[in-house]
């Protein structure tokens, strides 16, 4: 009687496929998280039905100095969420990668095709 969304590989690669925000975290958690948004969004969801995040990050310690970025994404009740450090993600220079997944009403999916 739900639908479940799973958005993954989420990162600060831009449309045109180049890595935004390289050497820093804060930018590129930021833009990860715009990323997220519009992956939910193309499907009729929002960060409002994220129940659970993974993260992965090649820093955690600089993860969580910055990790107050998130707060503008993912609000009260928080999901779920799991950081884990990597050694390194898909292209170089990237820092971070969040997969979600959220749970919606089969009303609001958005099949587009």
């Amino acid at each position: 009687d739900h639908v479940h969304i799973y958005v993954s590989g989420r990162t600060s690669r831009l449309q045109d496929g180049s890595l935004a925000g390289q050497g820093g975290m804060r930018a590129q958690l930021r833009l990860t998280c715009e990323n997220v948004g519009k992956a939910l969004e193309a499907v009729g969801a929002t960060f409002a039905e994220v129940v659970r995040t993974n993260t992965y990050a090649t820093d955690l310690d600089e993860y969580f100095r910055c990790s107050d970025e998130r707060a503008d994404f993912f609000k009260e009740p928080l999901p779920t969420s799991t950081a884990v450090q990597v050694s390194r993600l898909a292209m170089p220079g990237m820092l971070i990668e969040i997969e979600v997944e959220a749970i919606i009403e089969p009303g609001r999916l958005r099949v587009q095709g």
